[in-house]
């Protein structure tokens, strides 16, 4: 028979075990559990995405900019043409016989060469160009310049911005390159005819410097000090910044005033019209009707007005000759 007593401490019994067993549960977790962190949870460098749709380890996107092309194709009114990575025309002179640059010191102010840095690769050339129609020439002075077909590569200091071509035709000899390496409005001298130069036309026109003698085009028109006694010297390279206005014979063009105007022998088979005792020129710098980029220099250069005198030279007093500069041009 079991007392009251006897059944009061069977109950504490039971409890003191249950009490044990949940304190031993307890024990055995925190003893199981690892403290230390998984090395890859959280980690920074698990290339999963951070929430921001970043990645931490993925490499930085690549430079999409065209500072390393040196050569595109853009679009004009004329039709497709090269441009360089700026975006500004591109031009080929046709002094350049057989690919061999001749634009040279003041010829190459007012037309700058595209010049290549080291192996033309293919990154330096923008899309849709074939790399088979681009080359390199090294020029004088051991730099390499851009060449696309036979045509040496030129800028224009009258381009001041993308879509400019205001060199196109400048002097009968500059003309924008086209993306298969051939000039745009060039009409190539055939095999056995030589290039000619087109009888020049000559009219006056109203500028900043007052009225001055222009080609069929308007572009304004020169003399050069250092033709004295009306003898041409202005060749080579000061022909090329410098082109003469050039007649097919010695014969005046219809429509000039043979008082005023007159044609002199350049003593190379050319011919070149005169104003009063001044062979004319135009300036390679000038690309457009009304620019007079030319004026004054070198202290030789002055324009042409429309009685034959040269706008803003000082005539030397008397007989006194006027001291040619060191420079040609």
């Amino acid at each position: 028979m079991t007392t009251p007593t006897g059944r009061a401490r069977a109950r504490l019994l039971a409890l003191l075990a249950a009490i044990a067993l949940v304190l031993a549960a307890c024990g055995d977790d925190t003893e199981t559990s690892d403290p230390t962190p998984d090395p890859g949870a959280g980690s920074s460098d698990d290339g999963n995405d951070d929430g921001d749709g970043s990645t931490d380890d993925a490499d930085p996107p690549a430079d999409l900019t065209t500072d390393d092309v040196l050569v595109a194709l853009a679009a004009s009114g004329l039709g497709d043409i090269l441009v360089d990575g700026a975006g500004l025309s591109l031009y080929g002179f046709t002094n350049d016989v057989d690919g061999v640059p001749a634009c040279y010191d003041a010829c190459a102010d007012a037309w700058p060469p595209i010049l290549v840095d080291g192996a033309l690769d293919d990154g330096a050339l923008g899309a849709g160009l074939d790399a088979a129609v681009f080359s390199t020439v090294e020029r004088t002075d051991g730099t390499n310049q851009l060449v696309a077909g036979t045509w040496p590569l030129y800028l224009f200091a009258g381009d001041g911005a993308p879509g400019d071509v205001n060199g196109q035709g400048s002097g009968d000899v500059w003309f924008l390159a086209a993306p298969d390496g051939s000039l745009i409005g060039r009409d190539a001298p055939t095999d056995d005819e030589p290039a000619t130069d087109e009888p020049a036309f000559v009219d006056t026109a109203t500028t900043d410097a007052g009225d001055v003698l222009v080609d069929e085009n308007g572009l304004s028109l020169y003399g050069f000090t250092n033709d004295v006694d009306g003898v041409p010297t202005c060749f080579d390279a000061c022909a090329d910044a410098w082109p003469a206005v050039s007649v097919d014979g010695m014969a005046l063009p219809e429509g000039l005033d043979a008082a005023i105007f007159s044609i002199v022998d350049r003593g190379d088979g050319t011919y070149q019209l005169a104003a009063g005792s001044w062979p004319l020129y135009r300036f390679a710098g000038d690309g457009a009707a009304g620019d007079i980029n030319g004026q004054g220099v070198g202290g030789v250069w002055f324009l042409a007005a429309p009685d034959g005198s040269l706008i803003g030279r000082d005539a030397p007093a008397g007989d006194e000759a006027a001291a040619a500069p060191a420079s040609d041009y």
